[in-house]
């Protein structure tokens, strides 16, 4: 176990950061102390601090402004997504993992999307349906079936649902694709989309309860696949 002493001297300026969140000093969109003024208040050297600011940003956390210095980011929406993308990929998730974990959150989403879905979401929601069912190209209709769940997620409006699916972006394009390969191959396209019209009209038309059994229906559906 690393003790405090080990800790490299960056980790004070992130533990300190994450003080000042905790405490409510610092918020979104608020600036940093300057690399001068934590030198003063850290006790350790720029280099430190500059390599702390580096890693903050590159997770997500930090904006830094050439020439203005750097700031809690105000958009969080996709903050980790890029960095747990990849380390999803090299831990060589498999598709039954993503299947498990599909199920574990689908159903939830649909039911949240049903609750909190806006007007102006409809709409999204129909463009993004329509271009789906009308595709007659399958790898095509495959990315708007990926879309529509992802539009889901963010509808859900819960920022841990929406950075777990975005940060599985890529597996999720490779899994939605090769299931829908084999659900169209053994029981005909109209399954697929009948599943996702049950979904799409328990939505729209703001039924949690049809939504999350037409959610479990389409996950039960993927269930026979996923091996």
């Amino acid at each position: 176990m690393i003790t405090k002493e080990e800790k490299p001297r960056y980790f004070q300026v992130i533990e300190y950061i994450n003080q000042q969140v905790e405490y409510g000093q610092l918020q979104k969109g608020d600036k940093i102390p300057t690399e001068r003024q934590l030198v003063e208040i850290l006790g350790i050297g720029r280099n430190s601090i500059r390599e702390a600011l580096k890693i903050l940003e590159i997770i997500g956390i930090v904006d830094r402004k050439q020439g203005d210095g750097s700031y809690i980011r105000k958009d969080f929406h996709n903050w980790v997504s890029e960095p747990m993308s990849i380390a999803f990929m090299l831990s060589e998730t498999n598709k039954k993992e993503i299947f498990e974990f599909r199920n574990m959150i689908e159903v939830e989403i649909a039911t949240l999307a049903a609750q909190r879905i806006t007007d102006e979401e409809i709409e999204e929601l129909k463009a993004c349906y329509s271009k789906m069912i009308e595709e007659n190209e399958e790898e095509i209709s495959a990315k708007y079936d990926k879309n529509f769940h992802s539009l889901l997620a963010k509808i859900s409006k819960n920022m841990i649902i929406i950075n777990s699916y975005n940060s599985m972006d890529y597996m999720l394009d490779l899994f939605i694709f090769d299931i829908r390969t084999d659900v169209v191959n053994s029981e005909g396209r109209e399954v697929a989309l009948t599943i996702h019209k049950g979904i799409f009209e328990a939505i729209i038309n703001r039924d949690p309860k049809r939504a999350r059994e037409a959610m479990k229906k389409h996950m039960d559906l993927i269930r026979r696949y996923y091996n």
